[in-house]
């Protein structure tokens, strides 16, 4: 190790060992049990030793380089072994435990990751690995690897003389499954030079210092979660409390209660939480928060609303929340985590843009007609490009028109776990003309930039051309949401009945639990509701059980696999409404 190196240039091995050193005592992460009172500590003494414990185990069984799956449920055992990872120089592979009542969903995707990384060991709970012998039957990765515990009191102790091994920059330290078909997952290979480099730029950009403090409740089996909220403060060398997404989801206050009580600084998730907090914290719960020293509300990883934006501000700002500290930006697992972000402390920027113009791949500023006001997601680190560029030529665009975002810089990761065509084909792209000819990250999402800013318009497989218009489906999904009270705000998919046609509408929309309305009445009026503003003939509306439209672990819909459970009988439907009934049923 460099004496003459800070922490934070250093890999994440030698950063926590770096720290452990420097400051044995100082508190790393408290884990919330119950997203309330109950917590756990570990210091960086401790947390140093356990990931020391964790990588011996580790190295009894594999070689540098071999791929180890983390089974852990959020909390410090999954910390220690993200760092006993890293501490024995294998790779490793983030998986969240398969879920008992949704085996059908979880446990295939789980089966192919595992196939699809080669894993040679497991790292869980005593628990979980004991559950899973009667889950796990067969022949396949899983039952072929070293399945080790990682809780404090089963890891044993660390030879005195075992020190973290050393990486390059360029080995691939960890991957990171993009949520997608449970037929093919696809690991991005982030590099230690990847987790380095976003990390410097998420620390500039936040304005994190030793005094800052987070609050992160966002699943580690997703990049925000991982690299945002337990690299970072390892990375600047702040403590960090951390609780369980379910805790927060069920229980929202829970979210900004944390906050409140440990003062945090920093904390964010993406735009639904945020709603959840405006529709489900009460009066007198609001009453008892301060948010004052709230400095950093990251909001990213789905489409940012400014109706959210504008009503969470104006919720919470008798509690001390101010409206500068809403920080939207964009990013993707493939560039690390965070692609683009707006100066610290200064509100977020609002865009009112023409809606036609923007179904006409144009961005222009919004006149007598409709509006659609984007929100600006900021800036690009100095050493990365983003650039705007017609997916069909690879031109770039010209100035105020939409195309696919693509990005180049040290961020973007080196490409795609064992898949050369796809890595090729979205990590190697080249803008025609380009006088550097460097290589671009495809990223599948539309945008524009507006002044340098970048404005996030949608995903490009999701786009919807009826009778030759393109429509946006959270354009879709907002009008049809707000048709009547019985629908969820944030949790429907609209989408093309099949993949060859995209004339044929479908919404699936989830109900409020306990709400007794009526069915039919709620799918009439999402028929009338989308048909009158946007000229749009609906083919199918169906109303689905809460939790049942999927989502990735960041909360953005996944339209594509919607459309395959609905086509499977996958879904719970509670109702149903086609063209040729009579009634709605």
């Amino acid at each position: 190790m460099a004496a003459t190196q800070a922490p934070s240039q250093l890999g994440f091995a030698e950063q926590l060992a770096a720290r452990a050193q420097a400051s044995p005592d100082a508190t790393a992460f408290i884990y919330l049990l119950d997203g309330e009172g109950k917590e756990e500590t570990i210091t960086y003494a401790r947390l140093h030793a356990r990931a020391s414990a964790i990588a011996s185990q580790l190295a009894e069984h594999l070689s540098p380089g071999a791929r180890t799956m983390i089974l852990c449920p959020p909390g410090l055992d999954y910390v220690a072994a993200l760092f006993g990872c890293f501490y024995a120089a294998v790779i490793g592979v983030s998986a969240s435990p398969p879920h008992p009542k949704r085996l059908h969903r979880t446990l295939p995707r789980l089966l192919a990751i595992a196939a699809d990384a080669d894993v040679e060991a497991v790292l869980t709970t005593a628990a979980i690995r004991d559950g899973a012998q009667g889950l796990l039957g067969g022949d396949h990765a899983l039952s072929r690897s070293h399945w080790l515990t990682c809780e404090e009191e089963d890891g044993g102790e660390a030879p005195a003389d075992w020190m973290p091994q050393p990486a390059d920059p360029s080995d691939v330290a960890f991957l990171q499954y993009t949520s997608g078909s449970t037929g093919n997952p696809r690991g991005v290979m982030l590099t230690h030079g990847n987790l380095l480099s976003n990390s410097n730029f998420i620390a500039r950009t936040f304005g994190h210092s030793p005094a800052s403090r987070g609050f992160i409740w966002l699943p580690p089996y997703h990049d925000m979660g991982l690299i945002g909220g337990i690299l970072q403060p390892v990375h600047v060398g702040f403590p960090c409390v951390l609780t369980s997404p379910i805790t927060i989801i069920k229980q929202p206050a829970r979210w900004l209660e944390g906050i409140s009580r440990y003062g945090a600084t920093t904390s964010g998730g993406p735009n639904f939480a945020y709603e959840l907090c405006v529709q489900r914290i009460s009066s007198a719960q609001r009453e008892k928060l301060d948010l004052s020293r709230w400095e950093v509300a990251f909001n990213g990883a789905e489409p940012i609303r400014p109706s959210t934006i504008e009503r969470f501000s104006r919720v919470f700002e008798p509690a001390g929340f101010r409206a500068s500290a809403f920080f939207p930006c964009y990013g993707l697992a493939e560039a690390t985590l965070m692609v683009t972000a707006p100066a610290k402390s200064e509100p977020p920027v609002l865009h009112p843009l023409d809606a036609a113009s923007l179904l006409h791949h144009r961005a222009e500023t919004a006149g007598e007609g409709g509006v659609t006001t984007l929100v600006g997601c900021g800036r690009a680190d100095s050493d990365h490009r983003v650039e705007i560029v017609y997916p069909s030529t690879s031109r770039r665009c010209k100035p105020g028109q939409v195309g696919e975002i693509w990005v180049s810089g040290p961020s973007v990761a080196a490409g795609y776990w064992r898949c050369e065509a796809e890595t090729a084909e979205t990590f190697a792209a080249r803008i025609d003309g380009d006088p550097g000819q460097h290589e671009f990250l495809r990223t599948g999402d539309l945008g524009v930039l507006d002044d340098g800013e970048l404005l996030v318009v949608g995903r490009l497989k999701d786009v919807l051309i009826i009778r030759g218009q393109n429509h946006h489906p959270p354009d879709i999904e907002d009008l049809a949401e707000s048709a009547h009270v019985l629908l969820r705000a944030h949790c429907s998919a609209a989408f093309a009945l099949d993949e060859t046609s995209d004339e044929r509408l479908a919404i699936v929309l989830e109900v409020e639990p306990g709400c007794e309305c009526e069915h039919a009445e709620a799918m009439n009026a999402v028929r009338r509701r989308v048909t009158g503003e946007l000229d749009l003939q609906v083919h199918l509306v169906a109303l689905c059980a809460p939790g049942s439209v999927p989502k990735t672990t960041s909360g953005k819909i996944q339209r594509q696999l919607c459309r395959s459970l609905l086509a499977a009988g996958e879904l719970e439907v509670l109702a149903e409404w086609h063209p040729h009934d009579q009634a709605a049923r």
